[in-house]
């Protein structure tokens, strides 16, 4: 029997039109001209989506037909924050899925030792080899992004900063200071935990926002002390109002799970784009003479380099 056998389709997604002008609702016209990076990247993707299961282990949110895409899927690997699983971040999750990334999600509540990150991203380099998968022959193997939340952010961080053959970008949604670090089923020490982005060899893009829950577990100012120290090209962005709210720790969840997740897709996007497919377009947001993303006035403190 294939590993493939034990995947579970749930249901799918079509992108349309409709779809796109609700997430741009987000976006006033005159923002959207202002920021045409954000603006692009906040509409859902060209591709349908479908969802399915690896047993209770992983979730996985992937183009339902990778024939369409016309380039081989670059990988996503999540984390999740503490006590969350993928399906509160499904907003997010199936929003990359939509511009063609193929995203696996450990149902773990806690993912702080980045083990089962990374063991994820490996499990689908195995099943693009795997006859039979629906994955076989249609991943990018080498261009693989480690994401995560809170939590599963550090996780992420530790994925990268383990495996830099595989991991190739890194992307944080509040990384919290480290004096949050603790031992947890996941970790049976606070060290198993700690992460370092300095150690950070990847390109890497740190979210945070300026609510008052992050301005305890992951301020602008920890965050920009991490952004100081990534030793290569990085990204800095640090929200301040989405989906027409103070943006706050949560803000990647859906708006269910107390999230208000609408005003990240943009610039997240745009960064995975950017990283993992090349697209010139999304990376206006961060590079050149003036990027984007530093300009963008509802995002005070960001930075790139």
């Amino acid at each position: 029997m294939s590993k493939t056998s034990h995947i579970r389709l749930r249901h799918v997604l079509t992108v349309t039109a409709a779809a796109a002008a609700i997430l741009l609702g987000s976006l006033s016209p005159a923002n959207a001209a202002t920021y045409p990076v954000e603006s692009a990247y906040t509409a859902a993707g060209p591709y349908a989506t479908t969802t399915g299961t690896v047993g209770s282990t992983y979730d996985l949110y992937y183009p339902s037909n990778y024939a369409t895409l016309g380039f081989k899927s670059p990988i996503i690997t999540w984390g999740n924050g503490t006590n969350a699983n993928p399906t509160m971040y499904s907003t997010l999750l199936s929003h990359l899925a939509s511009y063609g990334f193929t995203v696996i999600a450990s149902t773990l509540p806690n993912t702080g030792s980045g083990n089962e990150i990374d063991a994820a991203a490996h499990y689908l380099v195995t099943q693009n080899s795997t006859t039979g998968s629906v994955f076989n022959g249609n991943l990018d193997i080498h261009h693989v992004a480690a994401v995560g939340h809170s939590q599963g952010a550090g996780g992420a961080t530790r994925a990268a900063t383990s495996d830099p053959a595989l991991i190739t970008t890194l992307m944080t949604f509040s990384l919290p200071n480290t004096i949050w670090v603790g031992s947890n089923p996941d970790c049976p020490t606070a060290s198993d935990c700690m992460y370092n982005p300095a150690q950070v060899t990847q390109p890497a893009f740190l979210i945070s926002t300026h609510g008052g829950a992050d301005g305890i577990i992951a301020s602008p100012a920890t965050e920009k002390g991490y952004f100081t120290s990534l030793p290569g090209h990085g990204a800095l962005g640090i929200i301040q109002n989405s989906d027409g709210k103070a943006a706050d720790h949560s803000a990647s969840q859906d708006i269910a799970s107390g999230g208000t997740p609408d005003g990240l897709l943009g610039y997240a996007t745009a960064w995975l784009t950017y990283q993992l497919r090349g697209d010139t377009t999304a990376a206006g947001a961060f590079t050149g003479a003036h990027p984007e993303l530093p300009t963008n006035t509802n995002w005070p403190g960001s930075a790139a380099k």
